[in-house]
């Protein structure tokens, strides 16, 4: 009964000691645990001092957490362990206890002799793969015999000691790598943006502030579309959970400054996920691209004033034409000819198409308009002029893979005579109102710049008569694609020319335009798009039977 009697009051003890601690630290966290615990665990186990400390490898030292010793709290000193009982922890990585005599052990230990310690019981920290990160420990001016439940009381809190250092090493490391982000963020030219999971803006550095001209209290808490010009904002609009859902994205858009100024930007995008996978925001790099681009947005200002600024005036036609391209300049082409000798009864109609698009498809396009108006010049006939320009577009584009399709129709009106030149380019369309009836305008002919021997012939008929419609466009019109990745269509084009067939040649145009512009509403067209218009008036002649 005796034997039972003992442990039943050690194990009381042991209880006691082991709630003294824990409610002396479960509320506290990094510096504060570590002073709670010292206090908790001197004052739990009746010792003179406890400590905790962080080993130093380099220099051989135990860098005090909190030390606490007859009711005060010290911390952030160095300990040497050479000759020290804390040298044996630290080494031999197990508990070690003197219960009596540890001066006669340690002379030379200068704290102990300070106190006059008779006992001393210490036990490592370790981390997950063993290796020593400090030590927990207590002494006292008095013996301090060997007892089971305090060994495991020191197991215990040694272990929880552990775990709130390398918390707070994690801690640590998070924060280094996130200053050293933050430092990388805020100095990079670059604009940052961090967005949270409903996509408003978290954060944003200075280069973006600058870019954009608000402040920062301007732009977190907004959404991106704020910022961004109406064609991007439609981009986005259709395509942000695209966007943001999958991982690395790269697009380019347009974002619109305080001060109105447009801004062409290239956007790095990522998701951030906890260690858990959930999705905690976006964060983007923004590019500006202004300076990269200024010499195309001048080439394609260039450009456009190549194509025709004002609609000729020919004796009984209306036309009008335009030009979009997809990038700052384009391949497709369109031009009028007036014959100086007849420049009011006589046309020539050029639309163009060069592979591909961008600075070459340009450079091509323009090579391409000089060479038709030095040849028209001369006053040949349409097929002379067509071949010429062939044989020239065949040195040009050499082993270069490119080519360009054309369409060249010339229109009478003294003579009531229509013809043209088909070189690879989709056929004219001619809409006749009186039997709501299409007729393509077709014909042979290759593509320019392919072959150099290739001999163009010219397609005729008479002239159109009033309120009949010539529309010659390019490819990139019907194969432009909505957000389901259907194509535009040459049904739906003969439809809106139908609609709008009352109407003067250059509402047609803009009518086409329009309805392109709301089909692909959002998508970034990868085409340009070219439209030329000819609309027979009352000053036509009569209408000629195109159905047979």
């Amino acid at each position: 009964m005796e034997a039972t009697h003992v442990i039943d009051s050690r194990m009381q003890d042991e209880n006691a000691i082991l709630r003294s601690i824990l409610e002396g630290t479960a509320t506290v966290t990094g510096k504060h645990f570590f002073r709670a615990l010292v206090e908790n665990l001197a004052t739990a186990v009746k010792a003179h001092s406890a400590w905790v400390t962080e080993y130093v490898p380099a220099t051989r030292q135990l860098h005090a957490l909190a030390f606490w010793s007859s009711g005060q709290i010290s911390e952030d000193f160095f300990i040497d362990i050479d000759g020290t009982p804390c040298e044996k922890v630290i080494e031999s990585t197990e508990i070690i206890h003197y219960p009596n005599n540890i001066l006669r052990l340690y002379p030379q230990d200068m704290l102990l002799k300070e106190f006059t310690a008779q006992s001393y019981l210490g036990a490592p920290l370790l981390d997950d793969a063993g290796r020593v990160l400090g030590n927990l420990a207590v002494f006292d001016t008095h013996p301090m015999p060997e007892e089971p439940h305090l060994l495991a009381v020191f197991k215990i809190f040694a272990a929880r000691a552990s775990a709130e250092l390398q918390r707070m090493h994690a801690e640590a490391n998070v924060y280094k790598c996130e200053e050293k982000f933050r430092r990388i963020i805020e100095t990079t030219g670059e604009g940052f943006v961090m967005m949270d999971k409903d996509l408003n803006v978290a954060d944003a550095n200075e280069a973006f502030c600058k870019m954009i001209g608000y402040s920062p209290q301007q732009i977190v808490g907004s959404s991106p579309l704020d910022f961004a010009a109406e064609d991007c904002r439609q981009f986005l609009n259709v395509h942000m959970a695209e966007l943001f859902t999958d991982h690395h994205k790269e697009f380019e858009g347009t974002l619109v400054a305080k001060s109105g100024r447009s801004i062409p930007v290239r956007i790095y995008g990522d998701v951030l996920k906890n260690d858990r996978g959930e999705t905690i925001g976006y964060m983007h790099f923004v590019s500006d691209l202004t300076r990269q681009k200024k010499s195309l947005i001048l080439a394609g200002e260039v450009q456009r004033n190549l194509l025709p600024q004002d609609s000729p005036y020919v004796k009984g036609f209306d036309v009008a034409g335009r030009m979009d391209s997809c990038d700052e300049i384009g391949g497709d082409y369109f031009d009028y000819w007036v014959d100086p000798h007849r420049p009011d009864s006589r046309i020539h109609i050029v639309v163009g198409d060069v592979t591909g698009h961008g600075p070459e498809a340009a450079l091509l396009m323009t090579a391409a308009r000089a060479i038709f108006r030095l040849e028209a010049s001369k006053g040949g006939d349409m097929e002379n002029v067509i071949n010429a320009m062939n044989r020239q577009l065949v040195q040009d584009v050499l082993d270069t893979g490119r080519f360009m399709t054309l369409f060249c129709l010339q229109i009478d009106a003294q003579d009531s005579q229509m013809q043209w030149v088909r070189a690879g380019h989709a056929p004219a369309l001619l809409y006749t109102p009186d039997n709501d009836g299409f007729t393509e305008l077709k014909g042979q002919g290759m593509a320019l710049g392919v072959d150099a021997a290739y001999s163009y012939q010219v397609n005729r008929a008479p002239a159109i008569a009033c309120g009949q419609i010539i529309a010659i466009g390019t490819d990139g019109i019907w194969e432009a694609l909505d957000r389901r990745r259907e194509p535009y269509g040459i049904d739906r084009l003969r439809n809106i020319i139908r609609q709008n067939a009352h109407r003067q040649a250059s509402e047609i145009v803009d009518s086409v335009y329009d309805d392109l512009n709301r089909f692909a509403y959002g998508i970034k067209r990868v085409d340009d798009i070219t439209l030329v218009v000819v609309k027979a008036t009352d000053e036509a002649s009569d209408p000629w039977d195109w159905s047979i």
